[in-house]
């Protein structure tokens, strides 16, 4: 008898232990099932064809993947942090160069190949006796000079001369905007957008035949060889196994009337500084600095397009855009930035800040309280291109106007990786929203992706963020949102987090697109007016997924997991006692209207915790709202030895 209550006890043990076990994802799943079951639906059912538009050349495979099954965007965002988790820039480039396919497209890898380059001759004359500094700079010169130009030269060799200017000019049009718009005529502006789209449709032409992997595998190549150099001079120095001091007084003896820039070392714009405050003004191709407080106040011709390497070893460094292009930014070529240590401002104007416009830029910052600034296409933004920001620790402020942090273009992706600290994400607040609102900006921006209706499909934006209580604030377009053929994320590991927006916000999705905003942990806030919080229009789906905390939500409309003109609406919260409050029910918490045809799905769960409502909800309910298929279902599915497990 003893024996049967053992295998009765260890059975029953064994079944609590596999429950803890159970990740997250299994119970969304079986909430959603059950919840869909109850509409006669299936999770198959959310699905998108791909043949309501024409296709073009343009679109990513990863988008198109996620459309015919867009749930598969939960498991895509953890796929995707997990990839960030290793603090080093390989396997993030390798995978969201992946994630860049487009539809169809093959040889990748020979573009990969293509980027390693010839080697640099060794009988080069040195200027400096240190091996270790030798080393460094040799590659620097082979990248600089034996990969990064024969990449970009592949990259464009199928464009006429006058197409290449078109990417400059024209092209760049496509992704600006003036203060001067909000004080034009309705006609004026009208005026200006029929001039945009025939540029849209003229670079539609020819566009197809850039190669951007080229330079975005050179670029790739360059920043994974350099990071690991750049780590390796850096710890020498702190073991004290190198001196800075000797490495830069120890040089050859020269000879009489040599010519010094045939020296590595002293090549053409190169400059190399040392421990103390340095100031460094105009065009470069390379810098390092050892130290100080350093000023940078930089230039870039982008009729003549070269590659940028600056590596700062410490110090509390400011780095100023005196022209677009500049600070880690790749415009038809590649731009890197390494800055090891310090509390760093980045000034950084348009195209900055890890910006891969038809190009690969790549920043990387160590440690420090720092502070990003930029106008448009920066802080992790590419179009055309690739654009990554590691940055490694401290509380720091991401300032940006439109198309900023984590923002992806046509064939376009942009990335910003924190790793700790409080950090704030501001977009916005400078180009107003003319066509809807006279009080309200643009910001396109914080985990947004784009692409140009009905012409060219959109790339990947992404945040992801790991640590810390984190500000994210913006207005019209951000938060894990997208427009057309794209895909925008947001992941937030932990802290409690706010995000404030108004409109098209917080997991939402526009016109054919994906959108999805992914939170941890922590005690979060989250507020806006409408289109947000789990809102997909037309023919989109959007998921907004919050696992542990004491949350609240607020919102005014179309909001809380609302599908609008085919579109899918998904809200999750699996643990917490959670608000949530609405003004208008008829459209929120479990909405899909029944506009065109088949009509629209809002998914609303909550899975654990004592909630309270305003709408449509109920805490331990199950409710459908008078619409095609929506409703919400607040169920204590993950039960309390599963939250033990968790730690809450």
């Amino acid at each position: 008898m003893r024996c049967i209550w053992i295998v009765i006890l260890l059975s029953l043990f064994g079944i609590s232990l596999f429950a803890q076990n159970i990740p997250d994802s299994v119970y969304e799943r079986q909430g959603l099932e059950r919840l869909m079951g109850m509409m006669n639906l299936k999770l198959t059912d959310l699905t998108f064809r791909d043949d309501y538009t024409n296709k073009d050349s343009f679109r990513l495979a990863s988008v198109a993947n996620l459309m015919r099954h867009p749930y598969g965007m939960i498991e895509f965002v953890e796929l995707y942090k997990d990839t960030c988790l290793s603090l080093k820039p390989e396997p993030i480039l390798n995978f969201v160069f992946e994630q860049m396919a487009k539809e169809g497209q093959t040889a990748r890898g020979m573009m990969i190949d293509k980027s390693v380059g010839t080697e640099t001759k060794r009988g080069m004359d040195l200027f400096y006796r240190s091996n270790e500094f030798n080393r460094l700079l040799r590659k620097v010169y082979h990248y600089l000079y034996n990969v990064i130009p024969p990449s970009s030269d592949s990259a464009f060799a199928l464009l006429r001369p006058n197409e290449k200017k078109f990417l400059i000019n024209q092209f760049r049009e496509l992704l600006t905007e003036d203060t001067a718009d909000e004080h034009r005529t309705p006609e004026q502006i009208d005026s200006i957008q029929n001039i945009e789209e025939e540029y849209t449709k003229q670079f539609v032409k020819f566009g197809a035949k850039i190669r951007k992997d080229f330079i975005i595998a050179a670029g790739m190549t360059t920043t994974i060889d350099l990071f690991r150099e750049i780590n390796l001079l850096t710890s020498d120095l702190r073991a004290q196994k190198a001196d800075i001091s000797r490495m830069l007084k120890d040089t050859v003896d020269l000879p009489s009337k040599s010519g010094i820039g045939e020296f590595l070392g002293r090549n053409k714009g190169w400059i190399i500084g040392g421990p103390k405050n340095d100031s460094y003004k105009g065009e470069y191709n390379f810098i390092i600095d050892f130290g100080g407080d350093d000023r940078y106040d930089l230039t870039y011709n982008p009729e003549k397009p070269h590659g940028t390497i600056i590596i700062d070893l410490s110090g509390n460094d400011i780095y100023n855009a005196n022209s677009a292009y500049c600070i880690a930014s790749g415009c038809m070529s590649a731009g890197l930035l390494f800055d090891m240590s310090g509390d760093d401002i980045y000034n950084g104007g348009s195209f900055s800040c890890a910006s891969g416009y038809f190009g690969f830029g790549f920043l990387f910052d160590s440690s420090g309280h720092d502070k990003y600034y930029g106008d448009t296409h920066t802080q992790g933004a590419g179009t055309f291109g690739l654009g990554v920001l590691m940055d490694a620790g401290g509380n720091d402020i991401y300032s940006g106007a439109l198309y900023a942090q984590g923002f992806g273009g046509p064939e376009g992706a942009g990335l910003i990786v924190d790793y700790t600290g409080n950090d704030s994400y501001i977009a916005g607040n400078k180009y107003k929203d003319v066509l809807r609102y006279e009080d309200h900006f643009l910001s396109l921006s914080q985990g947004f992706a784009y692409g140009f209706r009905p012409y060219m499909s959109g790339g990947i934006g992404a945040i992801i963020d790991f640590a810390g209580n984190d500000s994210y604030l913006s207005d019209i377009f951000a938060q894990g949102t997208s427009y057309w053929w794209s895909l925008g994320l947001i992941y937030d590991s932990g802290g409690n987090d706010q995000y404030i927006s108004y409109q098209y916000a917080q997991g939402a999705a526009t016109h054919m697109s994906l959108g999805v905003l992914l939170d941890q942990s922590g005690n979060d806030f989250y507020r806006g007016k409408g289109l947000m919080q789990g809102c997909g229009h037309d023919y989109s789906c959007a998921i907004m997924l919050d696992r542990n905390g004491n949350d609240i939500y607020h919102a005014y409309d179309l909001s809380q997991a609302a599908g609008s003109a085919n579109g899918f609406g998904i809200q999750i919260d699996d643990r917490g006692d959670d608000a949530y409050y609405v003004m208008k029910k008829h459209n929120t918490q479990g909405f899909g209207d029944a506009r065109r045809d088949f009509g629209s799905i809002g998914l609303f769960l909550d899975l654990n915790g004592t909630d309270k409502y305003d709408g449509n909800g109920g805490d331990n309910l199950i409710w459908k709202t008078p619409s095609k298929w929506g409703g919400g279902m607040d169920w204590e599915l993950i039960k309390q030895d599963s939250i033990k497990a968790k730690g809450q």
